[in-house]
């Protein structure tokens, strides 16, 4: 599928813009704060949310607050050739949004209609960032194939809430608390398990193709290495057939740090403590690696999940990277804009000299919210 035309009028700084797009190669020039993150956020927010994670009040203009934002978007299947329309609109502090003329309760409701893949800078904090961060990345690539992951992501957070708050409470004796813990154990234990499996099952194929990708980026001169650590099992090796085996493994792990988490009043092990590692030619990219570095590192995993849901789904995502080519070399520009192929792609960046290798494609001058075709 790819996305055909745009229309767009008082969504944030771009009163209003028509756009219609390359089938391949898409490209928005431009300083910063003139409208190119906006625009990728519109074709966002028309396949299931922002992905700012703000409210749909923030898209109304800040100096025309009475303004009705309007966002219309086409696209087609390239299996059937059929043409499909998306309205949103916020007018009076009330979205709406419509899907061939048949309205949506709201935008989530879209989400996997049009399959896409977006980078944005704040994505560069998944290498960086705090362990949530990374475990967050991992159940949302699952969660992109199946949503039974979050019901079982759920149940498990539920139970650690409650195995937490008893821990917090005061009891008179072990023997006391560790019979109330013992309920919420066997929950975490099983769910545990099932969350482990379903990161596990995206982490292994995203580790072998983000490695791929990352040497073909760098034209083979550095090496991508990625591994999981389980707070619980201590591997990302295991064996999903002997589910007796693991759930008493983790029942035991759990066990074991009764009497220090009396003490400190949280759960010490469990996927809440689970996290990922990034080397760079063997070295910790958390500790050593560049920004041209990290970026690469988010962008073979961000095309490892077009990957992902090429092979599921058996179509190309759309794929929209916003500001990707800053502080990258000529190779990895070079191999962003031309071997990113059979998607659609969407591009921002500040400085046409990155563009120097382009063949093909649209290039738009971005300006005060006002898009024009160069």
């Amino acid at each position: 599928m790819y996305i055909t035309d745009i229309y767009l009028r008082n969504f944030r700084n771009i009163k209003e813009a028509r756009l219609s797009f390359d089938k391949n190669l898409n490209i928005f020039v431009g300083k910063n704060a003139q409208g190119k993150t906006n625009l990728c956020e519109a074709i966002s927010v028309c396949l299931g949310g922002s992905f700012r994670r703000v409210r749909f009040s923030q898209f109304v203009p800040a100096d025309r607050p009475d303004a009705e934002v309007n966002i219309e978007l086409k696209f087609r299947d390239d299996i059937t050739e059929r043409d499909n329309i998306i309205n949103y609109s916020v007018c009076k502090n009330s979205a709406e949004i419509k899907y061939n003329d048949i309205k949506m309760k709201d935008a989530a409701e879209l989400y996997g209609v049009l399959k896409y893949v977006i980078f944005i800078p704040d994505h560069l904090n998944i290498i960086k960032g705090s362990p949530e961060l990374r475990r967050t990345y991992l159940d949302d690539v699952a969660l992109m194939q199946t949503k039974t992951h979050l019901k079982k992501l759920s149940r498990y957070n539920k139970a650690l809430k409650q195995r937490n708050n008893i821990l917090n409470g005061i009891y008179f004796s072990e023997r006391e608390l560790s019979s109330s813990v013992a309920a919420w154990n066997e929950v975490l234990a099983t769910e545990g398990i099932n969350v482990t499996y379903g990161r596990l099952k995206y982490f292994n194929f995203l580790k072998n193709c983000a490695a791929r990708i990352y040497s073909e980026l760098t034209n083979g001169t550095e090496a991508l290495t990625m591994d999981y650590q389980s707070s619980v099992f201590k591997t990302d090796s295991i064996d999903f057939n002997n589910l007796n085996h693991l759930y008493n493994i983790y029942i035991k792990e759990l066990e074991k740090n009764l009497q220090n988490e009396m003490k400190l009043r949280y759960t010490l092990s469990g996927i809440h403590r689970d996290d990922v590692n990034f080397y760079v030619n063997g070295m910790s990219a958390r500790d050593f690696a560049s920004q041209g570095q990290l970026r690469s590192i988010a962008l073979a995993l961000k095309l490892s999940e077009a990957e992902i849901i090429r092979r599921k789904n058996k179509t190309y995502p759309v794929v929209i990277l916003d500001d990707i080519l800053s502080e990258l070399d000529h190779i990895r520009r070079d191999y962003i804009i031309h071997h990113i192929e059979k998607s659609q792609v969407y591009i921002t960046c500040c400085n046409m000299s990155d563009l120097s290798s382009m063949s093909g494609g649209k290039v738009w001058n971005v300006e005060n919210g006002v898009f024009t075709e160069i």
